[in-house]
């Protein structure tokens, strides 16, 4: 992309445009490399742009980072809010959201680095930023959860998203198996100690929710 061509990005389509192209190439990157190698040079590359140009858009690789991980909490929650309905019982909606979130395979990758980027390396005008962006979309969260569980609590619903951010950064990792390792869980009873993360996911889930639901 030339210079001259990025002069004439003026409009806020162009640089919704571009903004997007650059989400993107982050996102194959971030899944593709470990978390600590990614550079903003790699990320350009990706991307087709210059290092310079990228950051006439983002600072730095946890403000890109968190960007890319808000915009697929937003696609989650949309996701969410136009599927889950009140006529739903318990055992239904925990199947729903588990199969919704299973879509979302960049969200699940990018969850476990939620920490590592947010909380050990952003400023902290980015980690308040992110902080109240992540409480707005949880917030637009727990009516949705309310809409099924409707004794449910503001202060269970944000609970519950905790615990299941909580799950899916710790499951998530757990289930990804390469060759050898499944081979070697095939292997007498180790089988056991295999987990599939949709099941295992829902079973939690599920048993988180009867709790808070049974509590005082």
């Amino acid at each position: 992309m030339s210079k001259e061509s990025w002069q004439r990005a003026r409009s806020y389509e162009q640089i919704q445009e571009r903004i997007d192209t650059i989400l993107d190439a982050a996102g194959r990157v971030f899944q593709n490399q470990p978390y600590e190698k990614v550079t903003m040079q790699m990320i350009a590359r990706e991307a087709k742009f210059t290092r310079s140009n990228l950051y006439r858009y983002f600072n730095t690789r946890e403000e890109i980072f968190v960007t890319l991980f808000m915009k697929d909490i937003d696609s989650w929650i949309k996701q969410v809010k136009s599927t889950v309905r009140s006529e739903m019982d318990l055992e239904t909606f925990v199947k729903t959201w588990t199969q919704i979130l299973c879509q979302q395979q960049r969200l699940l990758e990018l969850s476990p680095l939620l920490s590592v980027s947010l909380e050990q390396n952003t400023s902290e005008e980015i980690y308040r930023q992110t902080k109240l962006i992540l409480f707005e979309r949880m917030s637009e969260a727990i009516p949705v959860l309310q809409r099924v569980l409707p004794l449910l609590t503001v202060a269970q619903g944000f609970e519950f998203l905790l615990l299941h951010q909580s799950l899916v950064a710790g499951i998530w990792p757990m289930s990804q198996y390469t060759d050898m390792q499944r081979q070697v869980l095939a292997e007498n009873e180790l089988q056991l100690l295999e987990i599939d993360f949709a099941s295992f996911y829902e079973k939690a889930i599920l048993m988180i929710t009867r709790g808070m639901l049974q509590d005082p």
